[in-house]
This record gives C-alpha cells, structure tokens and sequence, in this order.
C-alpha cells in the first residue's frame, strides 16, 4: 500500500474512532522473573489517556471463537480500535463504565504501525474474582 493510500485510510479510521470514541487510560503492569520461571505482577505505569472506540466483534478481525451446539460464536463480543500509534499493548489493563479489561493481545494486521491505519486490541473483561468475557 502506497504513503497516499495509508494516509488516506488513517483520516477515515480516525473520523470512525472519533465518532463515538471514549478516552481510556491504560494501566500498563510491569512483569518480574519469579524462582520458580514464571512471571509475577508489579507496579504499574500509568499512560496518558488515549481516544479508542469499542467496536463489536466482527469475524474478519479475529478468529477466536468458541464452538457450542448452537454453532460458533465470539469469544471475543468487543474489541478495541484506537489510531495507528496508539500506545496499547498485550496485557495493558484499564476501566471502562465499571467493567475491568485486560488486553488479551493485539490484532496482528495492525502491529506494523507504517502499513495500517488503525491499531485493533483484543480484550478480555474481569468481573470481580471470575473471569468473563466482555
């Protein structure tokens, strides 16, 4: 995709952002080696607040589904769309109208910020002890 073409597409995506954007402020945790080889939680970095639409799931953005009786159906209800160099990364908390959201990773089309106009996260909602999905 040429330069003329990208620009193009990111005041396009931008306008949709800013149609019914929220600010979010994303809590970035810090993770440290524990004796045992995994990760434990530690401080966390807070970010300046960033303009970021939540956009219903569509298939084309992502794949994860679960299969039940009644057939597929998203894992995945929301996602969250923000502008090219949003600055958002797997495992980026923040609140949203009350609801807790854990960034369960980002679309991968949209981690190469020269070639795409948008920047798509996926999330996971965390209610209270038990975990579900947004």
């Amino acid at each position: 995709m040429d330069t003329t073409m990208t620009r193009s597409l990111r005041k396009v995506m931008a306008a949709f952002i800013e149609a019914d954007g929220r600010e979010i402020t994303i809590y970035r945790p810090e993770f440290s080696r524990t004796a045992t080889g995994g990760y434990a939680k530690g401080n966390y970095t807070q970010l300046p607040p960033q303009l970021f639409r939540l956009v219903m799931y569509k298939r084309r953005l992502t794949d994860l589904t679960t299969v039940k009786a009644e057939g597929e159906i998203p894992s995945l209800p929301y996602v969250l769309v923000g502008y090219y160099n949003s600055n958002i990364q797997r495992m980026d908390e923040f609140t949203l109208d009350g609801v807790f959201y854990r960034v369960q990773g980002i679309e991968p089309h949209t981690a190469v910020q020269q070639y795409t106009d948008r920047k798509v996260s996926q999330l996971i909602a965390l209610d209270g002890e038990k975990v579900s999905w947004a």
